[in-house]
């Protein structure tokens, strides 16, 4: 998982998705050994908003299912009054939503007045930017550094979200098992967690999180100055 992120953290546009996607498989594998199963027999590639599942011995090999939490963010991001747009083309080249703000800076709870906010924001699968891209600060390195929390976000997921969300919708009987082909309710994210509450207690600042930490250490762009 952590090759996945270092690729990322090169900084070269065209390294995000195989970054992206290389921590899914580190992940995949992770979670396989752990039930005991093949490490390749079942593998999950994020295409936010969307899980691609790949499952080669089963009858159906290759599914798409959708993302709740993925899709509920963009949902709510695009129904904003700032109302960003879709940047096509890194969306593309990332492997998951990008949007650009109108705002000079995105309003931020790590970075409260008088700092002037954040240059771009990761949460559930979609990265935003601010309209001064380019400008007071370097995009492809904000984009990188985001790019390792979307990394983190689909490991929490794949070890974690996912096979709870399979898990619960199994219980709800054969409408779940048939729900679960084609959705996925992932917000139980336990690593997020531990992260937040560790913060909690310790009184840290945000920068100063595990996931914060992680995050530079691979790609350190993207802070503020």
């Amino acid at each position: 998982m952590s090759a996945g992120m270092e690729l990322i953290g090169t900084e070269t546009r065209a390294a995000r998705f195989a970054g992206l996607q290389l921590t899914a498989v580190g992940a995949s594998v992770t979670r396989n050994a752990d039930v005991r199963e093949p490490l390749l027999s079942d593998i999950t590639l994020p295409i936010y908003p969307f899980y691609v599942r790949v499952r080669a011995q089963d009858s159906h090999p290759v599914t798409a299912r959708l993302s709740i939490l993925s899709a509920a963010r963009l949902a709510t991001v695009m129904a904003s009054g700032s109302r960003p747009r879709v940047d096509w083309s890194e969306t593309l080249a990332t492997g998951a939503p990008i949007l650009r703000s109108s705002e000079w800076r995105l309003p931020s709870s790590s970075c409260p007045p008088p700092c002037a906010g954040s240059f771009a924001q990761h949460n559930a699968g979609l990265v935003i930017y601010s309209a001064s891209a380019g400008t007071d600060y370097d995009l492809a390195r904000t984009l990188a550094h985001e790019s390792v929390h979307l990394a983190q976000h689909t490991r929490d997921a794949v070890l974690d979200a996912i096979p709870a969300s399979d898990a619960a919708l199994a219980r709800v009987g054969p409408l779940g098992r048939t729900l679960s082909r084609f959705i996925v309710v992932d917000p139980f994210m336990p690593l997020r967690l531990i992260d937040e509450g560790e913060l909690r207690v310790r009184g840290g600042t945000r920068r100063s999180s595990w996931y914060e930490t992680e995050a530079r250490a691979f790609a350190p762009g993207g802070e503020i100055r």
